[in-house]
């Protein structure tokens, strides 16, 4: 009772009088301070306990995966006599915990049998991580080997990977599998299909999915609005928002996020103030950075970029890099080349080890044709140690799919070659003309 309170000074005055402690005396008063985190306190208590069963040991990984001490679970894990299933299950958990992958999926492949909650931990992970074809390569082999049956929580994580990884094809085929085995979605697995659809740019069956739904979450409505949004369906998204007040539940800071972002892709000036200010008179709610940074967005696409930079001034709340770096886009797609300078040196005081700022203050000045200065950005980056991150690109073939990866080797060399190329092409041009 101490233990659960909280109260694990009292706990242990209690242990300590008794005169003959039992397995079970043992093991809350391990767990008490595990749970309370005090893993030291607990591991002096295991290693003087008379005897131990599993559950000694399974409060004791559970305490070192809680402070992600893998070395210590790790040689808890190897000495452990008995290893039952919530084992080997806090040890994969902890693993991904810290990101190291492989080893969890080493012990999955060690693990004497593994049930669908194994298989969903190991699927969630790759999830996490973002290895969306790990995950769909795994899923194949659990429905191959038919060792457990996948569930709702399973399938969850496979539509994730499929709408992360643009296969519409393996999405639509876990949609008939929830058919054909009559799994009724539950709202959870409703809106990844719903998400899923929404990714993968099929919005007739979205709005499928989401009148099928029994019950629809705020989150669902979020999605069809976003969905809307991000495909330049502007109207319909507003449309969605409007249908929303009227038999859906209420909106909340999420919604309006969803409803800014269709204004921005749609380019909806008007629509995207009369909202911003919509949020917080009629529903009272405070705009946070995410909606400033859509109406950033917004201002800057339309060519506003001092409307966009005296918001950003005008926020209650310090800008942070993603806003500085939405306008330094919109600067970029307008050649407002002066402000544009001022933003990217802003950026790069924010921010000395992102690459971005440093590629298009290097574009502006190649732009302007400030080789010098060009060059003296390329040298800044090389001395920091920068180099910018090959870019890819998602290409399905069949049932495959696969990641096209471009390596960059010098992009800054490059874009001064064509800059100067372009520039020496019109001087070319110009002679000719006088000529």
């Amino acid at each position: 009772m101490y233990s659960v309170l909280g109260r694990i000074g009292d706990a242990r005055l209690v242990f300590d009088a008794s005169s003959e402690a039992d397995l079970v005396t043992w093991n809350s008063m391990i767990d008490g301070y595990v749970k309370n985190g005090e893993v030291g306190v607990a591991r002096e208590l295991f290693d003087e306990m008379p005897e131990r069963d599993v559950f000694s040991w399974n409060s004791m990984i559970a305490g070192y995966v809680g402070i992600e001490n893998m070395e210590a679970v790790k040689e808890l894990f190897e000495q452990m006599p008995i290893r039952d299933a919530v084992s080997w299950n806090c040890v994969i958990d902890g693993y991904a915990r810290v990101g190291n992958v492989s080893v969890a999926h080493e012990l999955f492949g060690l693990m004497p049998s593994r049930n669908v909650v194994f298989w969903n931990t190991m699927l969630a992970l790759y999830v996490w991580v973002k290895d969306y074809s790990a995950c769909l390569r795994l899923f194949d082999t659990m429905i191959e080997g038919r060792e457990a049956m996948p569930n709702e929580a399973t399938l969850v994580s496979v539509l994730t990977a499929c709408a992360n990884f643009g296969r519409l094809d393996r999405g639509k085929w876990i949609h008939s599998y929830i058919e054909t085995n009559r799994i009724k979605p539950d709202v959870l697995l409703s809106t990844a299909l719903l998400t899923m659809y929404t990714k993968c740019g099929a919005m007739d069956v979205t709005r499928d999915v989401f009148e099928a739904m029994p019950r629809r979450s705020v989150v669902s409505w979020n999605s069809m609005i976003m969905g809307y949004g991000m495909h330049g369906h502007g109207e319909k998204a507003l449309e969605m928002f409007l249908e929303m007040k009227k038999r859906g539940p209420m909106p909340n800071d999420a919604t309006f996020v969803c409803v800014l972002s269709a204004c921005t892709h749609a380019g909806m000036v008007l629509e995207g103030w009369w909202y911003f200010d919509l949020m917080h008179r009629v529903y009272e709610i405070e705009p946070k950075v995410e909606h400033y940074g859509c109406v950033v967005d917004l201002l800057g696409l339309a060519g506003l970029m001092k409307d966009s930079e005296e918001l950003i001034r005008k926020m209650p709340m310090e800008a942070g890099p993603a806003l500085w770096g939405a306008l330094l886009s919109a600067c970029r797609i307008h050649s407002n080349f002066e402000l544009g300078e001022v933003v990217a040196k802003r950026l790069i005081e924010l921010e000395p080890r992102d690459i971005g700022p440093y590629v298009l203050l290097s574009n502006i000045y190649a732009a302007k044709g400030k080789w010098d200065d060009v060059e003296n950005v390329r040298k800044m980056m090389k001395e920091k140690g920068l180099q910018k991150e090959a870019g890819f690109s998602l290409v399905n073939s069949g049932e495959f799919g696969s990641e096209v990866i471009v390596e960059s080797g010098s992009v800054h060399r490059k874009r001064m070659v064509y800059s100067m190329l372009s520039e020496m092409g019109a001087q070319m041009k110009l002679l000719c003309m006088m000529g």
